[in-house]
């Protein structure tokens, strides 16, 4: 991930305006260099471009998935006040997932997208099946900083927030089928709201050469370049849903439970890559041929709607209760999620 990191920073700030890709603007400076034939290179910057906005493209919907994400909790119902929990959940959506279908041609340099979103979690019983659902993280750099910190790459920002509820109402109360060995533990429906913002931001040095780029000095010809650039590059997400889920639950012996449902999301957001930088073009001899700066920004939305298929599984430790859960985006049929989460249950 390191290597590849600089190579996407530094085409924010070199690309040229010739390929721009929907959704993104671009603006380059050359006029710190006249000596430079822009033309020389466009091709090659524009490859790189477009290794970074197809990639970029599938940022939302990893956001997206995550965002409504955080609620492993295998029991139909709490029971009425005070039965509650706390504990903590940690999500992961994936997105371009057909990636490792061998069946479908890859794009070349095009990857999956991962989107992390971790949250303290708690809920408790209502009343008449109802029951309460909470998750919350707020993260800020001043916290803890992530250990990034390379001539290529230096963490200058890092800030997290998530925050959502889900109201559940228990519709069909647990039966007994086969007694100590499998039952039916109930079916409910919820519906909930979701969000999720934050910002990366990154600084840092990199080189890079290009080779047989046209010059009109030292004499017109063609020469290998190399750039030492300096860039500044931020990612920023924004990401609010409202979800309905309809999940019924089943329990085999007393200690693991089953569940799988159905659900929709309805998601608004963003997720934007904004970078600036200027590069020091030099070649062997004479040496410094002058500078280029460039500005660059992606912006890219999820898609509004998405279905969801739900399943996971929960193992009972008495009051200790650990989760595997994922959900998958039925709608495009290649992106999911992944869910851990542990609770204490009174």
């Amino acid at each position: 991930m390191k290597r590849y990191l600089p190579h996407a920073v530094f085409t924010l700030f070199v690309v040229s305006a010739a390929a721009v890709p929907a959704q993104a603007w671009i603006f380059v400076d050359p006029t710190g260099a006249p000596g430079i034939d822009l033309t020389g290179y466009t091709q090659v910057i524009s490859d790189i471009d477009k290794t970074i906005s197809r990639n970029a493209r599938n940022y939302p919907a990893a956001f997206a998935l995550a965002n409504v994400g955080g609620y492993p909790v295998g029991d139909a119902a709490l029971g009425n006040f005070p039965h509650m929990f706390f504990g903590v959940s940690f999500t992961v959506g994936c997105a371009n997932m057909k990636y490792f279908d061998e069946h479908i041609p890859r794009e070349k340099s095009v990857y999956p997208a991962y989107a992390p979103n971790a949250n303290l979690l708690f809920g408790f019983g209502l009343a008449k099946g109802f029951d309460l659902l909470v998750k919350a993280l707020v993260f800020s750099d001043t916290m803890w900083r992530p250990p990034l910190n390379q001539k290529s790459a230096t963490l200058k920002k890092l800030n997290i927030y998530s925050l959502g509820a889900k109201l559940r109402k228990n519709l069909v109360g647990e039966k007994r089928i086969l007694p100590h060995f499998f039952d039916f533990g109930g079916f409910t429906v919820s519906g909930g709201v979701d969000h999720m913002s934050g910002i990366i931001g990154v600084n840092g040095q990199y080189k890079y050469k290009i080779s047989t780029v046209f010059l009109t000095t030292p004499a017109p010809g063609f020469y290998n370049l190399t750039l030492d650039a300096y860039y500044n590059f931020n990612v920023k997400w924004f990401m609010t849903a409202a979800t309905g889920q309809a999940i019924a639950y089943f329990n085999f012996l007393w200690i693991f439970d089953l569940y799988l449902g159905l659900g929709m999301a309805f998601t608004w957001g963003y997720i934007k890559l904004d970078g600036s930088g200027l590069a020091t073009i030099s070649l062997l001899t004479p040496g410094d041929q002058g500078i280029i700066r460039a500005q660059a920004g992606y912006n890219y939305r999820p898609t509004f709607v998405m279905g969801l298929f739900i399943a996971g599984l929960e193992i009972n430790l008495w009051i200790l209760k650990l989760n595997v859960e994922t959900m998958a985006n039925i709608s495009n049929n290649r992106d999911i999620s992944i869910q851990i989460g542990t609770r204490f249950q009174f």
